[in-house]
């Protein structure tokens, strides 16, 4: 037997080794495609008039207009981006619930809640409507929100109301997929257990799986409202105000000291849009309570006057009454804002008829010949874009991200350090400036990049590949650092007990523990990367959404149909692949 099974045991390295060439190959092969099709030029970047126009771009930046009338315009801009990211996240919450609820496998179509009834008609039928609500779900989430308040800004005409809705569409397959599988991912003692005492689904559901859905549900909605602040930003590209009206009218005007001044706002909106949100995170996980008075006054205090104090300034009496009123006001006000609550007075039932009307001019598609023989060259642009733009964000975020990483650059704590405090000074100084040049990175959104890159090198894909590439450097690189950040400090501490350098640890300590999270973030990335590098082609990035703006300018609405179905397509494929890349990776 030992004999047998010796063969098999020296060929599974090398069966490895075969699949790791073969990956390698069709990966070189997809580059060299990629690299065509987005007609990259490497001495653009280098050449005298891409750098004049970068100097010129920053020169005309500096200083911002700080002028009291166009701050007054960006405080309003920013209020209704703000307010579109709200009422949006609040709508896709409302919608998202019941789609969840219905998309939810262990309801309706697998598990002892769904064999509980049987396997009959009102079972099919259930089990139908299950599959086609997490299908919807996927299609919703599959086409750009930038594309839907496209569509809904040719629907119902500029403002806000179509940037909310389009938000809410986006988002609301957003949270139903999540809030489905975090009903999926409870656990199935609870649930059994009310099953076997003939609770309906309504019960078994509110008793057992919401209470536990609940905290992971809100830790997603937050994240989803951070992810709709940024959205929000960029709608008014194509016409649905806020910020992104503002920056894209100030781009046309080359007024560029204006831009650097909305960019300023756009970080300071996302900065305390997460400040807001890590907030709510300890609130509501009770890890926050208000103070009463000042820590002189506490310390007059004796002990019957400090609990009677705590007791009065308790979460349960102040805080959440608090937190709720600012929620509902802000809600209130957001909804206000952006357009809704004129509906009441205008007829709450044009929006549903323009819609209809809008959808009816979609239809039939445009499948000619002549037309799908035309969408090869931007299809395979997109994915250029995405592919090589995902590799951008590797190869540069990588090297920043060691730098980001306090396990490589900075004295371990609470640990006596015998460099000069220059030599300290400097490392705390490249820690910073390495995690500072992330955040701008990833907080500029993509379509702000493809004009700035467009500014430098002109109209193209290539603009769009080095503006997705700058976000993506941003994302990966964060994400990289994090993940080197939460390793298990064991293997670290002893390699640095044995005086191992910042390399050895990486190489030996931290890349081990890494690689497949960091593979499995980079695959995932390039999945979300085609969905942006669909809409870089609205400001002349290159691709299909060059094509998309144009049809819809010019009122090709089948045509329209089609290139939705094509990006679905598209998103569907790259999704598959992804996943067969991840199984066929060698471990």
């Amino acid at each position: 037997m030992a004999s047998g099974t010796a063969p098999i045991a020296e060929l599974r390295p090398r069966v490895l080794s075969t699949r790791s060439q073969w990956l390698g190959i069709v990966f070189a092969v997809a580059v060299a495609l990629a690299w065509k099709y987005a007609e990259v030029s490497p001495q653009l970047l280098f050449n005298r008039t891409t750098l004049h126009d970068v100097g010129h771009f920053v020169a005309q930046s500096l200083p911002p207009d700080l002028s009291l009338t166009f701050l007054g315009t960006v405080t309003q801009a920013a209020f209704l981006t703000v307010a579109t990211a709200i009422a949006s996240t609040v709508l896709s919450i409302v919608f998202g619930i019941p789609f969840g609820i219905m998309a939810c496998s262990s309801l309706w179509r697998t598990g002892a809640v769904a064999a509980s009834a049987g396997d009959g008609f009102r079972y099919q039928v259930l089990n139908l409507l299950s599959i086609s609500t997490r299908s919807a779900l996927g299609f919703l989430r599959a086409v750009p929100d930038l594309m839907w308040a496209l569509l809904l800004v040719a629907a119902l005409g500029l403002g806000p109301l179509a940037g909310t809705i389009a938000l809410a569409i986006s988002y609301t397959g957003v949270l139903g997929r999540v809030y489905a599988d975090v009903f999926d991912a409870v656990e199935a003692q609870p649930v059994e257990a009310l099953l076997s005492t003939g609770a309906s689904r309504i019960q078994i559901f509110l008793t057992a799986i919401w209470p536990q859905a609940l905290p992971n549900m809100t830790a997603y909605t937050l994240y989803s409202f951070e992810c709709c602040v940024r959205a929000a930003a960029v709608l008014g590209f194509v016409g649905a105000g806020g910020i992104g009206y503002e920056m894209n009218l100030s781009m046309r005007l080359f007024d560029y000291r204006q831009v650097a001044t909305l960019l300023l706002a756009f970080l300071l909106i996302l900065s305390l849009t997460d400040l807001i949100s890590r907030t709510l995170r300890r609130f509501l996980s009770g890890e926050w309570t208000p103070r009463p008075a000042s820590f002189k006054m506490m310390a007059s205090l004796d002990a019957q006057d400090l609990s009677i104090a705590e007791a009065d300034c308790s979460p349960t009496r102040w805080g959440v009454p608090a937190v709720l009123a600012a929620i509902s006001c802000a809600i209130v006000m957001s909804f206000y804002f952006s357009g809704f609550l004129g509906l009441v007075t205008q007829g709450a039932l044009q929006i549903p008829q323009d819609l209809l009307h809008f959808a009816e001019r979609l239809v039939p598609p445009d499948l000619s010949p002549a037309f799908l023989a035309s969408l090869w060259l931007p299809v395979l642009q997109t994915l250029a874009i995405s592919l090589l733009g995902t590799l951008v964000g590797v190869v540069l975020g990588g090297p920043l991200a060691l730098f980001a990483t306090s396990h490589l650059v900075l004295p371990p704590p609470g640990e006596p350090d015998r460099r000069s405090w220059i030599s300290l000074a400097a490392r705390r100084t490249v820690y910073w400036a390495s995690r500072g040049i992330l955040s701008v990175l990833r907080s500029i959104p993509e379509l702000v990049w493809a004009l700035i890159c467009i500014i430098a090198i002109g109209i193209g894909p290539f603009a769009g590949t080095l503006a997705l590439g700058l976000h993506t450097t941003g994302v990966l690189g964060k994400l990289y650092a994090d993940t080197m950040e939460e390793v298990r400090m064991q293997p670290v501490e002893a390699l640095r007990a044995l005086g191992a350098s910042p390399l050895q640890l990486l190489l030996w300590a931290i890349w081990p523990q890494t690689k497949e999270l960091m593979a499995s973030y980079t695959v995932l990335r390039w999945d979300m990367n085609l969905r942006a590098a669909t809409i870089l082609g609205l400001v002349g990035g290159g691709g299909l959404g060059q094509v998309m703006y144009n049809d819809v300018q010019l009122g090709f609405y089948p045509r329209v149909a089609t290139l939705i179905a094509v990006i679905y397509g598209l998103v569907m494929a790259t999704d598959w692949a992804g996943t067969r890349i991840w199984t066929a990776m060698p471990e």
